[in-house]
């Protein structure tokens, strides 16, 4: 089938802002982006107020983690937690869930997660989660999501002392060989909709055995490796006093400072290691909302200021692009100490195209012809917009997913005059709701959840 869209302005980050133009989808790809309204005999969608994108690519996510930690890791106030929100509360709180869920609960909570990123224009995304979750892989499918996913590979899981300090046990099942297996199940190779990567946990909780032969395995099968590194001052610190090197060093020396690998948050890392990135070709996918909510500022404006290929995510605190671009766009801002910091286009592009090239892709995050049709349609008629001087400014500062009216990926309509055609919307979330409920109060039994922050719950967790 061939459908011909007719928006007031196509953008992507290759060939800028274009108004009076026509985008022909065709057999998964766009055919042809042409001057005019093409004669063809074919379907239309007609929105001469509407601004059309590459789809979003969220670089860095935790599908599972958003409904689950959705409350319950904000606003934290002084004891609250026994030690870092990583090891007294989200480590935790997730070892409950993967002892706990049933394969249907976690497909539900995923599915429920998923709906929130493509009502928000997610159209692909990066997605860590621990082995025992691979249902989200059928739930993105069934939503028809583009997904790349990173099951945790550890050597020594992170858990915490009564005193709330990290402690790691050694284990022998990394999950090297259960994600071996989901590789040969569900990956469609380098060219296909779903993706199985790795996703070592971090370089303080992976030996440098298990990261080579990530490494070397990820290269055999032409896949891509996700990692968390410097993202605290704990797992740098471990780093350091086990190898003499700092994360990001210890990284390039097990091979996984490269193209084809994605380094999460990188929140603390200097200059010259953020300037090591860039010179190797690795990815960095920031998450401003998560470090955020914790009172901390993600370096962005030291980021772009390096010239490393950044990608942005939303790690799981919410599946909203579009809030997540904002908050990256003000956080530059404020810290760059000018009123451009991170422009919209270049936002933008790193939620597009940067993200498509970082996960191997040259026919992803692009309105032009031969480019796989991943595209989303933003209505700007609202009064929030008006009057449009610069679509992409209006949808960074003033925009919201409410807004989106198109979304397709390979070609495939999976959302439409706002509503979502892959998916009853209110059966998911009434299902990923009931199952995270069901988590929530095996938490609060086990002491999972904190006894200060339950008593705050607005359900019954006994």
């Amino acid at each position: 089938m061939t459908l011909i869209i007719e928006p007031g302005w196509v953008w992507d980050a290759e060939n800028g802002l274009r108004t009076g133009h026509s985008v022909i989808v065709r057999d998964g790809v766009v055919a042809d982006v042409v001057a005019g309204s093409p004669t063809l005999d074919a379907e239309r969608i007609v929105a001469p107020d509407a601004l059309l994108l590459p789809g979003f690519i969220n670089l860095h996510n935790h599908a599972l983690s958003a409904p689950l930690f959705r409350g319950l890791a904000d606003e934290l106030a002084p004891g609250d937690l026994p030690g870092h929100i990583v090891y007294a509360l989200l480590m935790p709180l997730g070892d409950v869930a993967a002892a706990v869920m049933t394969e249907e609960e976690i497909g539900d909570a995923a599915e429920m997660a998923l709906l929130e990123g493509l009502r928000s224009g997610t159209t692909a995304l990066l997605d860590v989660y621990r082995v025992a979750q691979w249902p989200f892989i059928e739930r993105a499918k069934r939503l028809g999501l583009r997904s790349w996913s990173c099951p945790y590979l550890f050597s020594a899981p992170v858990g915490m002392t009564p005193d709330g300090k990290p402690t790691y046990s050694p284990t022998s099942d990394t999950g090297f060989d259960a994600i071996l297996k989901l590789f040969d199940r569900f990956d469609e190779g380098p060219g296909g909709v779903t993706r199985v990567g790795f996703g070592p946990h971090g370089p303080d909780s992976c030996t440098p055995e298990l990261l080579r032969a990530i490494d070397a395995a990820a290269r055999e099968r032409q896949t891509i490796v996700s990692i968390h590194a410097a993202q605290n001052l704990i797992e740098i610190e471990k780093v350091t006093a086990a190898h003499g090197k700092g994360s990001i060093a210890h990284l390039r020396d097990m091979g996984l400072l490269r193209p084809g690998v994605v380094l999460a948050h990188g929140m603390f890392a200097t200059d010259e290691e953020m300037a090591a990135i860039a010179e190797a070709g690795a990815a960095l996918a920031s998450c401003p909302l998560a470090f955020a909510r914790s009172g901390r500022f993600v370096p962005l404006a030291r980021m772009e200021a390096s010239g490393l290929r950044l990608g942005i995510g939303t790690d799981g605190v919410t599946l909203d692009m579009l809030h997540e671009l904002r908050t990256a766009s003000v956080f530059a801002k404020v810290q760059s100490g000018t009123p451009h910091g991170l422009s919209a286009p270049r936002l933008l592009r790193a939620a597009t195209r940067d993200a498509a090239l970082a996960l191997g892709r040259e026919d992803l995050g692009l309105v032009a012809k031969g480019a796989r049709a991943d595209l989303i349609l933003f209505d700007l008629g609202s009064s929030r917009y008006q009057p449009v001087w610069d679509p992409l400014k209006s949808l960074i500062t003033n925009g919201s997913s409410a807004d989106l009216t198109l979304a397709m990926v390979e070609g495939r309509v999976l959302l439409r005059d706002g509503k979502v055609l892959t998916a009853d919307a209110t059966a998911v979330t009434r299902r990923g709701r009931t199952a995270i409920e069901r988590v929530w109060r095996e938490a609060a039994r086990r002491g999972a959840i904190p006894a200060s922050i339950a008593a705050r719950a607005a359900i019954a967790l006994h």
